[in-house]
């Protein structure tokens, strides 16, 4: 199902993902699908996975690194160009099935890029931030996908890993699909945490991720990224807004209870 490119980290962790990677040619492309078609075979894998390697850029060489026998976070990128949903997919293998393509038809179509929006403060060395989401709303929109586990009111815990949600663009383009992503970074509103939605926006305006020139040394090395940096939102008006809804929620409407139980008629 191609590849993705996932350099953009923050301690050996995946911030950024896209596909296909701009930072490769076609032939290179080809070379590194064989690699994992063969590595897959070698061991007779029968699952969903994803072969992961390092990219030597002096060397113009691949390096395997680890297989993620499992699905990925980042599995979004990949179904949103090649419209296969890679979950049912796996499903079907795991009920001894075949699956639904052979691998001819398989096509990409389009650029998607995600980001991954953790609850963590990035201006002070990346420290989780738990605690009550005050106020939510996530982005919508065409060609935007939101795959997400907290709503207003969830409470994040310091136990696990600070992912909130993943927010993933598609665009017939890298460009668009770049903007789009933007877009959608700037709809989403987030309070009573602290988040990196607005470090992945610079990372998205960046002239080094504009020009596919990065690497997984790009947070470090650019620390003027962090400068000046917002971790929250401000939205009181929103937060009161809020409020009164959850408070109206608890209220009784007569005319609503009247037509769920049949009462009155016309």
């Amino acid at each position: 199902l191609f590849e993705r490119e996932c350099s953009v980290q923050r301690r050996f962790q995946k911030v950024i993902e896209e596909s296909p990677s701009p930072s490769i040619s076609v032939e290179e492309r080809e070379e590194l699908l064989s690699y994992g078609v063969r590595a897959a075979k070698s061991c007779r894998y029968l699952n969903a996975g994803t072969f992961e390697f390092l990219f030597d850029l002096d060397e113009r060489k691949f390096y395997l690194l680890e297989v993620n026998s499992r699905i990925q976070v980042e599995h979004p990128v990949t179904e949103f160009v090649t419209g296969i949903d890679i979950v049912e997919e796996q499903l079907k293998i795991a009920e001894g099935g075949r699956l639904s393509y052979r691998q001819e038809e398989v096509e990409r179509k389009g650029h998607a890029i995600e980001a991954r929006v953790y609850a963590e403060d990035p201006s002070n060395n990346f420290i989780p931030s738990p605690g009550r989401i005050n106020f939510l709303i996530e982005p919508s929109g065409p060609w935007v996908r939101v795959d997400s586990g907290v709503y207003q009111g969830y409470v994040v815990p310091e136990y696990y890993d600070p992912l909130l949600m993943k927010v993933i663009s598609w665009g017939p383009d890298r460009e668009h699909a770049r903007r789009r992503l933007l877009r959608a970074l700037m709809e989403l509103k987030i309070s009573g945490i602290k988040t990196n939605k607005y470090l992945l926006a610079r990372i998205l305006e960046a002239r080094q991720f504009r020009e596919a020139t990065y690497t997984t040394k790009f947070l470090e090395e650019h620390k003027e990224i962090y400068e000046g940096l917002s971790t929250s939102d401000s939205v009181e008006h929103g937060e009161r807004r809020g409020k009164r809804r959850e408070e109206q929620g608890g209220r009784i409407n007569v005319w609503r209870a009247a037509s769920r139980l049949g009462i009155g008629g016309g």
